[in-house]
């Protein structure tokens, strides 16, 4: 059983405050936008947007809680990001991996994979895939690992519970054919 995480009432006192002044902060675009930026992907969206408007003036996030992450150019993107934090040694990120359900949209005609570091939340690595060898790559392993869950659960249904798969970043360091290598704001880019 996990340990529990308690802390003392100063400490609580003090995130309540950051949390009232965040709150505060939430309101206010709410009320003018109409966007909740502490929905799960708002924020994150936002910060991606920041990197791939740079290259790709057309890039426009979705801020629906349905449908397709982005479009460019009337080209539906699905995008994901995976926090990373750095290795205490090596000073190195270790291999983010993307995570789907199983039982989502799989093929899209690009996809966005971002990086991001635990601590700061700023992107460190974008893969924008949309070349179609490359997104072909992707979507062969994306239905790769959808028949090996629906394999799992055929065995056991316990699995059905849980339909998380993933695309690993080292496979795609692997696979990928490069076409473009950028830096962005300290963010590395690679477009494929």
């Amino acid at each position: 059983m996990a340990k529990g995480r308690y802390l003392d009432k100063d400490v609580l006192k003090e995130l309540d405050e950051y949390r009232r002044r965040i709150y505060a902060e939430r309101e206010d675009i709410y009320r003018k936008h109409k966007i909740d930026v502490l929905d799960t992907d708002t924020l994150s969206s936002l910060s991606v947007y920041e990197v791939v408007s740079q290259y790709d003036a057309d890039y426009n996030p979705n801020f629906s809680r349905n449908g397709e992450d982005a479009l460019s150019n009337g080209v539906k993107i699905e995008q994901k990001c995976s926090r990373v934090e750095k290795k205490k040694r090596s000073g190195e990120y270790p291999p983010a991996a993307y995570q789907f359900h199983a039982q989502g949209d799989l093929e899209y005609p690009r996809y966005i994979f971002v990086s991001r570091d635990k601590v700061t939340l700023e992107p460190i690595t974008v893969y924008d895939i949309s070349a179609t060898s490359n997104v072909e790559a992707v979507q062969k392993h994306l239905l790769n690992e959808r028949a090996k869950w629906e394999t799992r659960c055929q065995i056991d249904k316990k699995y059905m519970k849980r339909d998380v798969i993933d695309i690993n970043e080292s496979l795609l360091k692997d696979t990928l054919t490069v076409t473009e290598t950028l830096d962005i704001n300290g963010c590395r880019v690679v477009r494929a």
